[in-house]
């Protein structure tokens, strides 16, 4: 099931941008999914399930931002689980009560809902970018001409066509921050 799209052919209109109507739907999806690329974590809520190490105590979960921490399991030497009741989270850590577990597996929910206005708008400002890329550019064109007049597309450019742009980059990730993890599972 194809996740929704970061933002609306409204939203869009509301930030200023006019994307064809015919095609604005596609233009935010395509957007959205270069955007997930990109992010590399989820950015719609979903359920995680991750095995982490215990340090002091405390365990840092991946984020941003973490909605509800659900179950908390000791990661015993053999593989198999125990769940835990003595913990608490924080807001920025998980925190362990007399934990002797050197690891432990954490079921939680994560995701943005709403989504940060800058994601949205960073969504809407990729499809626009995306509506006014020249055709051939996105498929490696390097070059055109008609008659006297003609284009030459820096490298760069056409190499980025598929992606996001690095200004494009940099503004993902301050609207996201985060740590990198191994995820068990996703739902």
């Amino acid at each position: 099931m194809p996740l929704p799209s970061l933002a609306t052919p409204e939203d869009a209109e509301g930030y200023g941008y006019t994307l064809p109507a015919e095609s604005a739907v596609s233009l935010l999806t395509r957007a959205s999914v270069r955007i997930r690329r990109a992010a590399g974590q989820p950015i719609t809520p979903s359920t995680v399930t991750v095995q982490l190490a215990v340090e002091d105590g405390c365990v840092d979960l991946p984020a941003p931002p973490v909605i509800e921490v659900q179950t908390v399991a000791a990661v015993n030497e053999d593989g198999t689980t125990t769940t835990l009741t003595g913990w608490w989270w924080d807001g920025e850590r998980l925190r362990l009560v007399t934990c002797f577990a050197h690891r432990v597996q954490v079921t939680y929910q994560r995701g943005w809902d709403p989504l940060p206005d800058g994601l949205v708008e960073l969504t809407c400002s990729v499809a626009d970018r995306l509506a006014n890329t020249p055709k051939g550019m996105e498929t490696g064109v390097r070059e055109r001409a008609i008659d006297d007049a003609r284009e030459v597309y820096a490298a760069e450019a056409t190499q980025t066509a598929g992606d996001l742009l690095p200004g494009e980059l940099t503004a993902l990730q301050r609207e996201l921050g985060g740590q990198c993890v191994w995820v068990v599972s996703t739902s």
